[in-house]
């Protein structure tokens, strides 16, 4: 049986890329998978207002103070999820926390391995029917791009 998750090097694909540059961002939930203190996957849900490049290199933000922050500035390694009704792809890296800005955790995500999961023909016609799409006021999602617009790590 062949695997269904591909892995496809370190770099994260355009087609991902072209969604974080977006703006304003889509609507789309992106899972954060860190590991607690007891060794559990611990899952938070960023969206595209809370990632950015700079340089070239993926930046994220969690609210400051939150359990995914500890758990990322204890751990380093996380995985994030981007679903799509075509594709999943997961980036593994390591976080590295670049300090805490307004009320925000500011990380830069190392890149170690990047994994494409899709259908394979023998499974037939099976398919996500969507990502994961959240929903927020107007003035919340103003606020997020605002914070977006200026983080940067030093």
């Amino acid at each position: 049986m062949k695997p269904v998750a591909r892995n496809v090097g370190t770099e994260i694909p355009d087609r991902i890329v072209a969604e974080i540059r977006r703006d304003p961002p889509i609507s789309e939930a992106i899972p954060l998978v860190s590991v607690d203190p007891e060794g559990f996957p611990h899952v938070a849900l960023l969206s595209y207002y809370e990632l950015f490049l700079q340089d070239g290199v993926l930046g994220f933000f969690v609210h400051n103070g939150s359990r995914s922050g500890r758990f990322l500035q204890a751990g380093l390694r996380c995985t994030l999820l981007f679903v799509n009704p075509d594709f999943v792809v997961y980036v593994k890296g390591l976080a590295h926390w670049r300090g805490d800005r307004e009320s925000c955790s500011v990380f830069q995500l190392q890149v170690e391995a990047v994994l494409e999961d899709s259908p394979l023909p023998e499974e037939g016609e099976v398919f996500l029917k969507s990502g994961i799409r959240f929903g927020a006021g107007e003035a919340s999602l103003e606020g997020r791009a605002r914070l977006r617009r200026r983080m940067v790590w030093n």
